[in-house]
């Protein structure tokens, strides 16, 4: 991942980003009906698309509305398993996760009308690759071969267990968009031309406020289609979703910790579950700039500093819940309080390492850019390390979250990152070379368990990733906070919403009543 990409990686971790950028659309067949009653559905977020095009798009709040025009291959399950959706059948050819083949289902079309076929594939699949996006780097295929006119035989550069997840709605992978539009990759800006229920009207759209999805006459399954339209509107102001959710002009969208209970009070139906980790992430783990960070005491007795309960309740209330664990797919519920709020166990591990005094360290927070519109976090958690003499200088971000994380001139970051697989975890922060790790610091232990786990299949995978997770965690290479909720409201009569999904995908909502 470049520099500019883990911009939009890190925004996407948290669906409260305050602004947003993306390309107009162009429409397709099919019309929208004015009105709701069930022929119009109304979904707001807090942030859109930061292009139209899959390949260099992050995931997070857009894909409610990228489901709804680019099914994927594969559709990501809650458990972050991935069932088949474009796939009629898949499989691991011989040993090692370095060979995948899947083979497409017959008579789909693209919303250009164009077929789905294994060339179709291949083309994504090479585009995919060459594009900035966030996701480029999670996936390393050597080449793509195609067997007749439905298979195709993935290559890999390197093994990986989960191919199929990251062939779904995550990382935008599979969300597979038309061979024309590939050959004109202005237009992937412009328009959506995937596998999917609905289509982009640019008439009725205007860039960064409100998209209008209209039926694709090409869907292979007309019983998905359940609306005549669907609406999406930016509503980047927590207050503001909460008014519209209260006059219901929306029927469906993701609220905050500070105006759910608000809504709930009106009458809209509230769920939440597991979203991600709100953490400070020790980058300089080695002790580069910042020598006491090297020792392993000390990086617990930051940890045994953070009054998390009191920090959970004060800023998320029931929308999360405190946890020592950076939470991903694998993670030890015995460790989940592996470290108790203790200052005196903090100060007595800081002497053992020769640190009785304390010391200084500097700390980069994204600001207004990630979080929840100026998230407090980091100024809480500097306040319990100085009562244990841990002075710490915060910086908040401004545009450059990302470029000032890797600047090396700060020791430590905090994010907001969504709960990812392991592997992924792992490339982003714990590598040598992985896209957060400015410092190239390792972890021997750490980096042999992710080798032998990308080798690794179903049970064994997921023993051989806990084990990486426990190890991180005993390192103390985090200081997680709280496991953070998204609260989605809707209303009585929206149906589809599968509570522990990574996040809700806008072609699962249906309307009953």
């Amino acid at each position: 991942m470049n520099r500019t990409s883990l911009i939009a990686l890190a925004a996407v971790s948290a669906l409260a980003l305050g602004t947003t950028a993306c390309g107009a659309g162009s429409g397709g067949g099919g019309g929208g009906a004015a009105g709701s009653g069930g022929n119009e559905l109304r979904i707001g977020l807090s942030f859109g698309p930061f292009t139209l095009d899959p390949a260099k798009d992050g995931g997070g709040a857009p894909n409610v509305l990228r489901s709804l025009t680019n099914q994927s291959l594969f559709h990501m399950n809650a458990d972050y398993t991935a069932s088949p959706a474009l796939v009629s059948d898949y499989k691991y050819v011989g040993t090692g996760n370095k060979v995948f083949e899947f083979t497409l289902k017959k008579g789909i079309r693209f919303t250009d009308g164009t077929p789905l076929n294994a060339a179709a594939v291949k083309t994504w699949l090479e585009y995919f690759a060459k594009q900035p996006g966030p996701y480029v780097t999670s996936l390393a295929i050597g080449s793509v071969e195609t067997e007749g006119e439905y298979t195709v035989r993935l290559n890999l550069a390197s093994p990986s267990p989960i191919v199929p997840l990251l062939l779904s709605q995550y990382g935008n992978r599979g969300a597979l968009s038309s061979p024309k539009s590939v050959a004109d990759p202005a237009s992937l800006a412009k328009g959506t031309y995937g596998v999917g229920p609905y289509v982009l009207d640019a008439a009725q759209s205007v860039v960064g406020d409100h998209y209008t999805l209209v039926p694709s006459k090409y869907y292979y399954d007309p019983s998905a289609v359940r609306f005549k339209k669907v609406t999406i509107r930016i509503i980047s102001n927590p207050s503001a979703m909460l008014r519209a959710f209260q006059a219901k002009q929306i029927d469906f969208g993701n609220l905050d910790s500070s105006t759910a209970p608000a809504a709930e009070k009106a009458g809209v139906k509230v769920m939440h579950w597991r979203s991600g980790t709100v953490a400070v992430t020790l980058a300089d783990r080695n002790g580069t700039v910042t020598k006491p960070l090297g020792d392993v005491r000390v990086r617990q007795a930051l940890n045994y500093a953070v009054d998390r309960e009191s920090i959970t309740k004060a800023l998320v209330g029931k929308y999360g819940r405190p946890t020592s664990q950076y939470q991903t797919e694998y993670t030890d519920p015995a460790l989940e309080n592996r470290y108790p709020y203790d200052p005196a166990k903090a100060k007595a591990l800081l002497a053992k390492a020769g640190y009785s005094k304390g010391f200084s360290m500097n700390v980069v927070d994204p600001g207004s850019i990630i979080g929840n519109w100026g998230d407090p976090t980091m100024q809480t958690v500097a306040k319990d390390w100085e009562k244990i003499g841990v002075h710490v200088k915060v910086t908040p971000a401004t545009t450059d979250f990302v470029q000032q994380a890797l600047s090396k001139k700060f020791a430590a970051f905090e994010w907001t990152p969504d709960t990812s697989p392991t592997a992924l975890a792992y490339s982003t922060l714990y590598a040598p070379k992985a896209s957060l790790n400015p410092f190239g610091a390792s972890n021997a232990e750490i980096d042999a368990l992710y080798r032998q786990g990308q080798t690794e299949q179903g049970d064994q995978a997921a023993k051989t990733f806990t084990k990486l997770n426990s190890v991180v965690t005993e390192q103390a290479l985090n200081v997680p906070i709280y496991e953070y909720h998204i609260p989605w409201g809707m209303n009585e009569h929206i149906t589809g919403v599968k509570k522990g999904s990574w996040v809700v995908f806008g072609a699962d909502l249906g309307w009953k009543g």
